[in-house]
């Protein structure tokens, strides 16, 4: 597993050998990659003969490629059977592993390899777009923002009603993926229709049936669900947020002495222990300035 960022190129290396530990070609060779969405980017390819039982295949990863965790799966086939061999690779919004080792202490990556702390900062991504995201479940919209028109059976643009639209599945755009529509016709009967943003800051977007056309006259119902950006949103601070997270999840693995290692063993190391606490206090302090403040059980108003 290893940890990548938007257009950089992945390279999957495998070697073969056989049961007498000599190195051998399979018939054939393929690699599948799917994105966090399940979506496969790569199917079935045919990977590349470097040397005898040594292939690699190099991915370019697109410069929309989804943040998160991506699978790989490389399938060896030779006559009447077939081995498959799988592994995964991270792409994440920004390089935060450097950063992370530096505050919780961990400096030896025996103790905890860089791929188990890009999943962690990962997962303390998506923990604090949680909390500083707001839903707005099944809400209705507003009219056409250019012409008026309502659902009319041939309009298909509409306004939500709290913009902006954020990027809630935090794979670094604004899409379908992040808001969706739920409709029921005259008969009562639900249908999930499709949805396109056209403009996420002031919550322009298309909202059409699944197969394109417009959503009909006579419906009962349809309503978005979405979340949005609290005003006091700054991405410097989510970054900062995350990082402070993901350093004290860190630390926590840390002290687990099966993975302490000589190395580890410093003063400075055995201090961030001992403040672990303290990591966890500046990761509040910062989500504080950027999370949904609440008053009771009621949101502050925008810009008060």
């Amino acid at each position: 597993m290893a940890t990548y960022q938007r257009n950089e190129t992945y390279y999957h290396w495998i070697t073969f050998r056989d049961r007498s530990n000599v190195l051998y070609d399979p018939g054939t060779v393929t690699i599948t990659i799917t994105n966090p969405c399940g979506v496969e980017e790569v199917t079935t390819a045919a990977m590349v003969n470097d040397s005898a039982g040594v292939y690699y295949y190099p991915y370019n990863i697109p410069v929309d490629g989804v943040y998160g965790e991506w699978d790989v799966k490389v399938t060896a086939a030779d006559v009447g059977e077939s081995s498959v061999f799988k592994d995964k690779f991270y792409i994440l919004p920004w390089d935060a592993i450097e950063q992370v080792r530096e505050l919780s202490g961990i400096t030896s990556k025996k103790s905890v390899s860089d791929d188990a702390i890009a999943r962690i900062i990962w997962e303390s991504y998506k923990e604090i777009l949680d909390l500083v995201y707001k839903l707005h479940k099944n809400q209705s919209f507003l009219c056409n923002p250019d012409t008026g028109d309502w659902i009319n059976g041939t309009n298909k643009i509409f306004e939500i009603k709290n913009p902006p639209i954020a990027d809630y599945n935090g794979d670094g755009d604004v899409t379908n993926d992040d808001i969706t529509l739920l409709w029921k016709d005259a008969d009562g009967d639900c249908h999930d229709g499709k949805v396109t943003v056209n403009e996420s800051e002031c919550g322009k977007v298309t909202l059409t049936q699944s197969d394109d056309t417009a959503l009909p006259s006579d419906l009962k119902s349809a309503r978005v669900t979405y979340w949005t950006e609290w005003w006091a949103f700054d991405l410097k601070l989510l970054k900062k947020a995350t990082c402070y997270l993901a350093s004290y999840e860190c630390a926590l693995r840390f002290t687990e002495l099966g993975r302490t290692t000589q190395a580890d063993l410093s003063p400075s190391v055995i201090k961030f222990n001992a403040q672990r606490k303290g990591l966890l206090a500046k990761y509040k302090k910062v989500l504080r300035l950027i999370k949904k403040p609440v008053v009771g059980a009621a949101m502050i108003p925008r810009g008060k």
